[in-house]
């Protein structure tokens, strides 16, 4: 026997089967944490069904009290001849366009910065001179003499935040300056809502439409950026980017047979569409249209129409917080409807609280009373439909007093204080002060009386709750050429039993009646003939205990005094 053979043969061997031995071992400890991995139950995911929910993530970073340097540079029309306007015709178009049509824009040079000028961050590329456009933007805040903007940055350009599409809002009315950004900054806190990142911004702007050798910017002061709600935002909440989005321009929820109509109808007319809904996705319009045909068909049962096209904690959830705050300007406007591909399922998501948070001192005319709670949204098919089963009222009950924990004094508190400083330094100060409509000594005032709103609005809310709900008034000449008067049913939430009460005169106060008389049981009243002239009526609805409602309607007296509850009508 070859012995130093056999001994090569053992020394290798030996650590062989060693190893061999040792791997096997190794393969069957992996094996079993591998059998233990599959016995251990899996993490639990949480269904959230229907009910629409962000992902709250995006606002991790957004600094509650960051103030950003916005510098936008306008050339004149020898170096961009698009800018065939100045920046001062662009302020003052809106004395040519309605606030449904599309004005003038300018192109302008979008830069960030810091309070001391801007920077070269990038947003400028290509050696071109323009990024962006700058428009109006807004409704009734186009005839403020501090105006809001809408900057859209061109592709070129890249995103701010993640968005092209800019939105600068001043809130001249808004004596606080704070009271969108306060609500968007609560919509984070709210299940059910979709809020949007919203900022203070400092806008200085160059123009150079009036004098091309200006070098200075101006200041134009504090303003508060609000997320355009688009295709980018859904994205950036996890939120399914196809489907519809509308926004609410003047719509309740009619069918508007003559306006709301599929694109492919030859007689569709997207401008008048976007009178009631302004378009933001999908443009084939079926699917609205199926909702607004079930809305308004009275034929079926309404908890199964809602049940199919709305989810109710979103629902309850957005008017609650309306309610909470006083928003008087959402009964017909100023908010977005979200449709997601795959479902027929429609959101209602907040937009514009400028409006909201406000005490009846801050008006230069009375808030009429169906302003102050439910009865506020009485006028819309959905909310009226919903509202007159008394189970649903409790069910905005129990929503209200359950987002008292989320919306309170304490929390509204805190929040302020953290913006105070910013808001007092803008106001104290040019171009701001220049336009505050109070004094400056009475601004803590105002400020500081936000956390007392909320309660407030909440005390009127049960109040409200006590009156008969409002009604439209309506006036035609009837096939005789006689003149008919007619007006809708109330409804009272406690089912108590209802007066009407029919007035005519030709003054727009009431001073002295035509027509002074109870219409109990009826809903029209005919008189044969009236001379010309200018004529006013109103039905006064009251139920057994007192509580007295007027209509929806109002008129102005010569001196341009707003009549609320009245209807005006003209006898040619």
């Amino acid at each position: 026997m070859d012995w130093k053979r056999y001994t090569i043969i053992l020394v290798v061997a030996i650590p062989l089967f060693v190893l061999l031995l040792l791997a096997r071992n190794l393969m069957q400890s992996v094996g079993e944490r591998e059998r233990v991995q599959v016995i251990v139950p899996p993490v639990e995911v949480k269904d959230q069904g229907d009910r629409l929910v962000e992902d709250r993530r995006l606002y991790q970073n957004n600094d509650a009290t960051l103030v950003e340097n916005i510098y936008v540079t306008i050339y004149d029309q020898n170096k961009i001849p698009e800018n065939d306007i100045s920046f001062y015709d662009l302020n003052e178009s809106y004395k040519l366009y309605s606030n449904l049509q599309e004005g003038p824009k300018l192109e302008v040079k979008f830069q960030t910065g810091t309070e001391n000028g801007p920077l070269d961050n990038g947003f400028t590329k290509d050696g071109h001179l323009t990024n962006a456009t700058i428009e109006l933007r807004g409704r009734s805040s186009r005839l403020e003499s501090q105006k809001s903007y809408k900057i859209r940055l061109l592709d070129s350009a890249g995103l701010w935040y993640r968005q092209n599409v800019i939105n600068l809002n001043k809130h001249q009315d808004d004596k606080t300056r704070i009271r969108n950004k306060l609500a968007f900054d609560y919509f984070k806190k709210i299940p059910d809502l979709v809020s949007l990142r919203t900022n203070f911004v400092h806008l200085h702007i160059k123009d150079l439409t009036e004098n091309p050798d200006t070098k200075e910017f101006e200041d134009y002061g504090l303003f508060t950026h609000v997320e355009q709600l688009n295709e980018k935002a859904l994205a950036a909440r996890g939120l399914n980017t196809n489907g519809h989005l509308y926004k609410a321009e003047n719509f309740e929820f009619n069918r508007y047979p003559e306006i709301i109509k599929t694109k492919d109808d030859p007689s569709y007319n997207k401008k008048s569409f976007e009178s009631v809904l302004k378009i933001n996705g999908d443009d084939n319009h079926q699917k609205l249209i199926n909702m607004l045909n079930a809305v308004n068909d009275y034929s079926t049962s309404f908890e199964k129409t809602f049940e199919t096209y709305f989810n109710e904690e979103n629902y309850l959830t957005f008017l609650a917080t309306n309610i909470l705050f006083g928003n008087y300007d959402t009964m017909s406007t100023n908010y977005y409807l979200y449709n997601p591909l795959n479902t027929d399922k429609w959101y209602f998501i907040p937009w514009d609280f400028d409006k909201a948070l406000g005490r009846d001192i801050e008006r230069n005319d009375p808030m009429p009373s169906w302003q102050k709670g439910l009865s506020r949204y009485w006028g819309t098919v959905v909310h009226k439909r919903y509202f007159r089963d008394p189970e649903n009222v409790e069910k905005l009950t129990s929503k209200i007093n359950e987002l008292g924990k989320i919306i309170n004094t304490e929390t509204t508190k805190k929040m302020i204080d953290d913006y105070y400083p910013i808001a007092k330094k803008y106001v104290s100060q040019s171009p701001d002060l220049k336009h505050l409509s109070i004094e400056l000594s009475e601004f803590n005032s105002y400020y500081y009386g936000i956390p007392e709103v909320i309660e407030m609005y909440k005390k009127q809310y049960f109040e409200q709750n006590e009156l008969p709900m409002p009604i439209f008034l309506h006036y035609e000449m009837d096939v005789e050429n006689k003149h008919l008067f007619k007006w809708e049913t109330s409804h009272d939430l406690q089912g108590d039993p209802l007066k009407y009460t029919f007035q005519l005169s030709n003054q727009a106060d009431f001073s002295t009646f035509i027509v002074n008389e109870d219409v109990n049981g009826q809903f029209e009243k005919t008189i044969a003939t009236l001379e010309k002239g200018r004529y006013y009526f109103r039905v006064l609805i009251q139920d057994n205990k007192g509580h007295t409602q007027i209509p929806f309607d109002y008129a102005f007296t010569e001196n341009g005094v707003r009549m609320w509850g009245v209807k005006e009508v003209i006898v040619q």
